[in-house]
């Protein structure tokens, strides 16, 4: 499903790249359009082999708002890590406790874990190092961590929550 999404927003940027104007109107039309297109092709975009689900309108739409979610979350977290590094590096006393956790994971699809692994490495001070040969724990690196606990409820609480909703 979430690969619809992708081709969706792509019809949506070439809608914009044609009308030459990339406004939020044009956005909307673009990716409205590229739903029904989308939608009329069903059949053919349905691959019984991936074990791809159909078209639904429900679920797609779900999806969508799922996923616009996740970027303000992961904005949210982008701006609070870049404001504790820059408080990090600001300060005269270098007072760092880097660590690594071995954080357990809850998402399992393929898509889950790389969405999540590299949302934590794009988030400053943290830095996804390694996955388990289970694929159940993700190991990360951390600038600053004065509680293992808080960074793993950190991560639970918001990046792995969305990803769950969007990709299992």
């Amino acid at each position: 499903m979430p690969y619809l999404m992708v081709h969706n927003i792509v019809l949506a940027i070439t809608w914009c790249l044609l009308q030459e104007k990339f406004t939020l109107v044009e956005f909307v039309l673009g990716y409205l359009y590229g739903y029904g297109i989308l939608y009329a092709l069903r059949t053919v975009l349905d691959d019984k082999k991936d074990q791809r689900q159909s078209l639904k309108s429900g679920d797609y739409f779900a999806i969508t708002a799922r996923s616009i979610g996740y970027f303000f979350v992961f904005l949210q977290e982008l701006i609070k890590a870049n404001l504790e590094v820059v408080k990090i590096v600001l300060s005269r006393e270098l007072k760092m406790t880097p660590g690594i956790i071995a954080y357990k994971l809850d998402v399992k699809t393929d898509a889950g874990i790389t969405l999540l692994a590299n949302s934590i490495t794009l988030t400053p001070g943290t830095l996804s190092i390694d996955l388990s040969e289970d694929r159940k724990t993700l190991y990360v690196h951390a600038l600053h961590m004065e509680d293992a606990e808080e960074l793993e409820q950190s991560i639970r609480n918001s990046l792995e929550k969305y990803t769950k909703e969007i990709l299992g």
